[in-house]
């Protein structure tokens, strides 16, 4: 599983985060093509790979034909159209007729939704009523939904975040001085538990509505890197504003399985969780298990219970790591309908673990070895007899037991 890490530690904007999934090898001249489904002109791309502080990242912008950047919120009265505005409405309009894929339009109109209620509830106009600059809109709907297309571009199956830092003070806009967090920032975080640091040191914003609604809308969860998930690649997106520091939002690609290829020891110590459940949906559970997955546990199954009353219900049991008790405890509580987690830290006898390919008639095969007092256990990996068997119209069953019988002879 592949894991798109964010580093926040100067804080998010959209320029910020297309030019780090531009630096971490999505091809600018995808996104261009990606974004010509819009039916938008009037507007350019430019990424410059550059230093800062001695380290090389992405610096990318939106570059407008006519005008200037975004203003954000304008206010706007009933008795004239603001000639220099585009509702809110307008936008999602402009996102539902691209030619885009449902889930880059579902995601880009959460973020804008998310930003309008914000903006709604602090200048206190109805939601339809949200406008935005005309030509800043352009700047803002090709940096959300461009975010959208390069994660979609990059191919990652969870998004994580570490604490996202902002600054402090204030900051001058066209109505005046405004307070940091700006105030659209600090109405999205209500009602979340988003994780934002002030520095005291930084007299500037650093956190962007936008950059706000992408990680509100995007980010699967937060916290630090764990000992399972292996760095593959880092990249840097600079940011515009004069921090008087490294302005730059960091991410890293981790793939959770790299860092598991090889078990040395074949005894340690794991966590496990269980709560009784009797009031979720079947879809309901099965969301709640790939999330605790896609976090890092070792293993998640239900086993049908019978409760008080004789009541049906479920037995969630999660196998982790010992030191995350207080994490999964969390994630439990957070997507499932249960009030308490029990929990035990129990020894356990475990094989000894490696990977390796193993060349086949098929192509390159990856073998799961596990061995325990002169026992060898070796399998193909699914990914690879799935992907052979689609290659070669043969059934699943058939390659698979192809494959072992190889495999059978050559560890032998």
């Amino acid at each position: 599983m592949r894991t798109l890490y964010l580093d926040a530690f100067s804080g998010i904007s959209g320029d910020m985060m297309i030019g780090v999934l531009l630096d971490l090898g999505v091809k600018i001249e995808d996104l261009k093509a990606e974004l010509q489904k819009l039916h938008l002109t009037g507007y350019s791309l430019s990424a410059q790979k550059k230093p800062k502080n001695a380290i090389y990242g992405t610096d990318f912008d939106v570059v407008l034909d006519h005008g200037s950047k975004d203003t954000g919120f304008v206010e706007h009265h009933h008795d004239h159209h603001h000639g220099g505005a585009r509702h809110l409405t307008e936008i999602l309009t402009i996102i539902k007729n691209s030619d885009l894929s449902e889930k880059i339009k579902r995601q880009a109109s959460g973020i804008f939704t998310e930003i309008g209620k914000a903006e709604s509830q602090v200048h206190q106009v109805p939601l339809n009523e949200v406008h935005f600059h005309e030509v800043g809109a352009l700047d803002s709907i090709v940096d959300i939904v461009g975010s959208c297309i390069a994660l979609d571009l990059l191919h990652v199956d969870h998004i994580k975040c570490s604490t996202i830092s902002d600054g402090s003070g204030f900051i001058n806009v066209a109505h005046g001085q405004m307070p940091v967090p700006v105030p659209a920032v600090m109405q999205m975080r209500v009602g979340t538990s988003i994780p934002i640091k002030q520095r005291t040191d930084v007299h500037t914003e650093l956190i962007t509505p936008t950059g706000m609604g992408i990680i509100k809308v995007l980010v699967d969860s937060f916290g630090t890197i764990s000992e399972t998930e292996a760095v593959e690649k880092v990249g840097y997106g600079f940011g515009k504003r004069d921090t008087g520091g490294f302005n730059a939002l960091r991410a890293m690609i981790l793939d959770r399985s790299a860092s598991r290829r090889t078990i040395a020891t074949t005894h340690d110590q794991v966590a496990v969780l269980k709560a009784n459940l009797d009031n979720q949906t079947g879809e309901s559970l099965g969301y709640a298990a790939k999330r605790l997955f896609e976090a890092g546990a070792l293993d998640v199954f239900l086993t049908p219970i019978q409760m008080k009353k004789g009541r049906p219900g479920q037995l969630l049991t999660v196998i982790a790591s010992a030191n995350q008790v207080t994490k999964f405890t969390q994630l439990i509580l957070k997507n499932t309908a249960t009030k308490g987690v029990r929990y035990q830290i129990v020894k356990r006898t475990i094989m000894q673990r490696k990977e390796i390919v193993l060349p086949t008639d098929y192509g390159d095969v990856h073998l799961k070895i596990a061995q325990f007092n002169g026992m060898v256990k070796a399998t193909p990996e699914y990914d690879d007899v799935a992907h052979f068997a689609m290659q070669s119209g043969e059934t699943f069953d058939y390659i698979q037991t192809r494959l072992q019988a190889l495999i059978d002879t050559k560890i032998s």
